[in-house]
Parts: C-alpha cells; sequence; structure tokens
C-alpha cells in the first residue's frame, strides 16, 4: 500500500509543479525573442542568457514580482537599435515597460494589446514609425502612454478613449495627421496631453474641455482651426496652442480673438502638408511649420484670397490703357 501513496503523491507534485515550469519556460522563451529583436548585436543584454533564469537578479533590467513573473523591464538609454519584438505578448504579467531614449525602429506590434496588465508604456524618443495600433485601446490598466518623439504616421486611433484610467498621453513630434478625435473626451482621468508638433488638423474637439482633471493641453505647431472651446480657459497657462493656421478664441492670451470671417473660411482651409524631411536638426521629427504671423487683433492669412489684388491691378491698368489708347471699349 506504501508504493501506491508514493507513486500517488509523486503524480500529484508533478501535476503541480508543471504548470509553474511551463509557465516560467514560455516568459524565458519570449524573453529570448525579445533580446534578439532589440539587441541584435548581442552587445547590450548578453547577460540574458537561454539557462538562466530571470528572475534572479541577473538578467539586465528584468525584475519579478513575488510570484515570479516578469513585471519590469526598464532598459532606458541602453543604445538598443533593432525593434520591438511581437514575442514581448508572452509576458502577460507585464506591467511596466520602459524602453525610451533609445534607437529602435520597426513598428508598434499589435501583440502589445495582450499586456493586460501593462500600465507604463514608455516607447518615446526612438525611430519608431507605422501607426499606433488601434488595439491599444484594450488594454484597460494602462495609465502613462508615452510614443513622443518617433515618426509614427496615421491618425490617432479613436480606441484610445476607451483607456479610462490613462493619465498622460504624449504623442507629440511625430507625423501624424487626421482630426483630433473626440472620444479622448472620455478620459475622465487625463491630467496631460501632447499632440504637439503633428500635423493634426480640424477643431478641437469639446469634449476636452469636459475633462475635469485636465491640467495640461499642448497642441502647438499644428494645423488646427476655429474657436477653443471656451471651457479651457481655465487651464490657464497650461493650454499651449501657438502656430496652428486658423486657431482662435477668447481669453487665450497667445491666440487672436475669432471673427466672423473664420467660420466663413473654416471649409477653405486644408491639412497642413510639408517635406517629409522638415525637421529640426538632432531631433526625430521636429516639424516646424510655416505660419502667419498672429497677435491678438491681426493674423495674416496668406491662403485667404491671395489672387484678388492682383486681378484687380490688371482689369484697371487695361482700363487706362484701352483709353490712352483710343482703343474702344466693348
Amino acid at each position: 500500500m506504501g508504493i501506491f501513496q508514493f507513486l500517488f503523491f509523486f503524480f500529484l507534485l508533478f501535476t503541480l509543479y508543471t504548470p509553474m515550469s511551463v509557465h516560467a519556460n514560455t516568459e524565458l522563451r519570449s524573453l529570448m525573442e525579445l533580446k534578439t529583436s532589440l539587441d541584435p548585436t548581442n552587445k547590450v543584454l548578453e547577460s540574458w542568457k537561454s539557462d538562466g533564469d530571470p528572475c534572479s537578479g541577473s538578467f539586465v533590467g528584468v525584475a519579478c514580482n513575488e510570484h515570479r513573473k516578469v513585471a519590469n523591464i526598464s532598459l532606458q538609454g541602453k543604445g538598443l537599435s533593432g525593434q520591438v519584438s511581437p514575442a514581448i505578448a508572452g509576458l502577460k504579467c507585464l506591467s511596466g515597460l520602459y524602453l525610451h531614449y533609445n534607437s529602435l525602429s520597426g513598428e508598434i506590434p499589435k501583440e502589445l494589446s495582450d499586456l493586460q496588465e501593462l500600465t507604463d508604456l514608455y516607447l518615446n524618443d526612438n525611430n519608431l514609425s507605422g501607426t499606433i495600433p488601434p488595439h491599444i485601446g484594450n488594454m484597460a490598466a494602462l495609465q502613462v502612454v508615452d510614443l513622443c518623439c518617433n515618426q509614427l504616421t496615421g491618425n490617432i486611433p479613436t480606441e484610445i478613449g476607451d483607456l479610462k484610467g490613462l493619465s498622460v498621453l504624449s504623442l507629440q513630434r511625430n507625423r501624424l495627421d487626421g482630426k483630433i478625435p473626440a472620444s479622448l473626451g472620455n478620459l475622465v482621468m487625463l491630467r496631460r496631453l501632447d499632440l504637439s508638433y503633428n500635423r493634426l488638423f480640424g477643431e478641437i474637439p469639446t469634449t476636452l474641455a469636459n475633462i475635469l482633471q485636465l491640467e495640461t493641453l499642448d497642441v502647438r505647431n499644428n494645423t488646427l482651426y476655429g474657436n477653443v472651446p471656451s471651457g479651457l480657459k481655465r487651464l490657464n497657462g497650461g493650454f499651449l496652442g501657438d502656430n496652428n493656421r486658423g486657431l482662435c478664441g477668447t481669453g487665450f492670451p497667445t491666440l487672436r480673438v475669432c471673427s466672423r470671417f473664420d467660420n466663413m473660411n473654416i471649409n477653405q482651409l486644408e491639412p497642413f502638408q510639408s517635406d517629409l524631411n522638415d525637421t529640426v536638426p538632432g531631433v526625430n521629427s521636429h516639424i516646424v511649420h510655416n505660419q502667419g504671423h498672429c497677435n491678438h487683433t491681426h493674423c495674416s492669412n496668406p491662403l485667404r484670397f491671395p489672387k484678388l489684388p492682383i486681378i484687380t491691378g490688371i482689369i484697371t491698368v487695361g482700363f487706362v490703357c484701352c483709353i490712352s489708347c483710343n482703343f474702344p471699349l466693348p
């Protein structure tokens, strides 16, 4: 009878131990794939060994939680020159991903959205390209999303408005275009929204003025137009809207007061177009916009009726010539 009890105990121990081993191996495999992708030259992550223990403290930049699951990857400013691998999705318990201040390229993998416990996402100051994956809206735990200073293109996904716990959204200094989604007004916990130095156009959604927690809204150097929602005046210096063609509002020190002509000409304004190489040297995608000079009482607009004085002048000169040369007038 003793032998059967021993076998049963061994079987029970094996059953309980196996899932933990399989899970650990899964995370180790994900880390090794991530290593190959992030550090193709193996100069930074050589301490990540395929036969090592990620939770032993020997894996540079890796920290585990109390359950011995990978919880943080902190590799900011390490000189990484690769890409973010979809294998990142295998680290299911990851809560912080800090890959900023590197030279990473390629696109942000949509598999990132599998990280349901991620609260902090820092991919800023790299050379990432492509669009912002709309799947990011499924990452309900996110509190900080910093994608600043890359070469991201396309629209801001409306799905970001589903991140009800988000407090910081930094998308500045990219090549984003399209309109600011009204869904961002659903981010009730948002304190800081930075969309500056992009190619965004259209009006500032009135929904943004409803975010009571909002302290800073930076939309400088885009192609926004129309009347700034009056509710944003409560931000005082926290609202930054310089260098936007056609943007106006009452009670904003850096903006001119709107006139009746703004609504008449709003449909004539086209999205800002510029050379992709029009950047500030030494900074990733710092777009420089050639704007008209604006102050409280006047805003020059080079696109507003530019040919009218020339046409009038030609007609006047022609009429005078006809009289002086005794040509018969029709």
